[in-house]
């Protein structure tokens, strides 16, 4: 007889979060109850809720997740030293878009979580944006520094690029076009943002 070694509380978590996101794709999230979730883990309601207070609470993770690996794409990029600052800005804006396409376009059940997410945890969004907005104000810096961009406020302009890139960065309007549509209109944007931001 074979000794299985017991799930640790990470593992059993993990598999949480992977069941509910299949049910949330499958079925929608706002249809989906901890009772089905814990029935597709092979668990208890009850022990279901001893890793998740609730629904949202499992969204939040999973939204959490999904934007922390996002983030972690756009700051590889970002400290790609050796290419110039503008070539970096152009690529974390085209990889921003591509990420949150391919998480989206093709799951509009998923984003009945994203709404709540919004609606009922802002605070997620508003970190990630924090985050976002980070990277942006170093990427300028570093520009400024080399001598390509010419920017009198570091925070207003990585502002003003995240506002003119917002379009590319809302779940919620992935299935308006095709990735190829998106990826025109987001080269027509940074063209603008680096006529604006080259050091004259």
């Amino acid at each position: 007889m074979v000794n299985r070694k017991p799930s640790t509380g990470d593992e059993i978590r993990q598999r949480i979060l992977e069941a509910a996101t299949e049910r949330f794709a499958q079925f929608g999230y706002n249809k989906t109850t901890m009772a089905e979730v814990a029935r597709d883990c092979d668990m208890s309601a009850a022990n279901l809720y001893r890793y998740f207070h609730n629904k949202l609470d499992i969204g939040a993770n999973l939204a959490c997740d999904c934007l922390a690996a996002k983030r972690e794409l756009l700051q590889a990029i970002v400290h790609q030293n050796e290419r110039c600052a503008a070539e970096r800005l152009h690529d974390v804006v085209l990889q921003a878009l591509t990420y949150t396409y391919e998480q989206w376009a093709d799951n509009p059940r998923m984003n009945e979580m994203v709404n709540a997410i919004c609606k009922e945890r802002m605070d997620i969004v508003e970190e990630h944006r924090r985050g976002e907005h980070l990277l942006l104000v170093e990427l300028l810096e570093d520009g400024v520094a080399r001598g390509e961009f010419q920017v009198v406020d570091l925070d207003d302009t990585a502002t003003a690029i995240a506002t003119a890139i917002t379009a590319f960065n809302v779940p919620l309007l992935m299935p308006l076009y095709s990735l190829g549509t998106f990826r025109q209109r987001a080269e027509s944007v940074v063209k603008l943002m680096l006529n604006g931001l080259r050091k004259r």
